[in-house]
C-alpha cells in the first residue's frame, strides 16, 4: 500500500483544538454491506452529491501511543440511502436494517469506500459526504482497522440535531422521514461509549474527528 497521504491543517487544527474527547474502541458489527479490498484513497466520493465531509481520524494504542501504519477503511450510505457494489436485497439476501430493494443500486461501484495507512502520528484523513439514512439505523459510517494481525470494527456517529438540519436540506430531503435516530438505534450503544464525532462548520460542508483509543490485545 501507498504511504499515507498528508493530513491537511484544518483536520490537525480540529483534532488539536482539545474539543474532540479520546473514546475507548466500541467493538461494533461490520454490517451487510462491506467488501474487501477497498480502493485506497482520501477522497472517497466519486461524484456522489451530498454536503462535503472532511474525517480525521486519530488512532492510539492503549498505552497511548500512536498506531503507526494501521491500515484504516471506511464505507457508508450516499445521501439516497444507497451502498455501492451491492445489488438491491431479495428476500432471501436482505439484512435486518437492510434498504429495500432499488434499482439505483450499482453492482460495480466502490463510491463512498476507503481505505489508508496511519501516519507516524496515528492519524489518518477521508473526503466524504455527510451519509444518509435508510430503514432500521442511524446515520453512521463503517469504520475497520488492520494492524498487526488484528481486526478491530466499529462505526462513527453524527450529533442528531446537525444530522436534522442537513437532512433538511437537498439532496437528502428527496427522502424524508427518517425512522431511527442515536437514541432508538440498536448498534449504536453496542461495545461501550459510541464514537459520536466532533463537527466543525467550513465554508462549504463539515469537518468531523474522533480520537479513538485501541483495546488492549488478548
Amino acid at each position: 500500500m501507498t504511504p499515507p497521504d498528508p493530513i491537511s491543517e484544518e483536520i490537525v487544527s480540529l483534532l488539536d483544538s482539545g474539543s474532540v474527547t479520546c473514546r475507548q474502541w466500541a467493538e461494533q458489527d461490520l454490517g451487510p454491506y462491506y467488501l474487501a479490498g477497498q480502493p485506497v484513497r482520501k477522497d472517497v466520493t466519486e461524484g456522489r452529491p451530498g454536503v462535503p465531509l472532511g474525517l480525521g481520524l486519530l488512532l492510539a494504542e492503549n498505552d497511548g501511543s500512536p498506531v503507526r501504519d494501521g491500515v484504516v477503511g471506511i464505507w457508508q450510505c450516499d445521501a439516497a440511502g444507497h451502498y455501492s457494489g451491492f445489488p438491491p436485497p431479495t428476500a432471501s439476501t436482505s439484512a435486518p436494517g437492510s434498504p429495500p430493494a432499488s434499482p439505483e443500486y450499482v453492482h460495480d461501484s466502490s463510491f463512498l469506500r476507503g481505505q489508508q495507512r496511519t501516519n507516524s502520528n496515528g492519524l489518518v484523513e477521508f473526503r466524504t459526504i455527510y451519509p444518509g439514512w435508510y430503514p432500521g439505523r442511524t446515520v453512521h459510517i463503517h469504520l475497520i482497522v488492520n494492524m498487526a494481525g488484528r481486526t478491530l470494527i466499529s462505526q462513527l456517529y453524527f450529533p442528531d440535531p446537525l444530522t436534522d438540519t442537513i437532512h433538511a436540506r437537498p439532496p437528502y430531503n428527496q427522502r424524508p422521514g427518517r425512522d431511527t435516530t442515536n437514541e432508538t438505534d440498536a448498534i449504536f450503544p453496542i461495545g461501550g461509549e459510541p464514537a459520536v464525532l466532533q463537527l466543525r462548520t467550513t465554508t462549504d460542508g463539515h469537518l468531523g474527528a474522533a480520537r479513538l483509543q485501541l483495546p488492549i490485545q488478548a
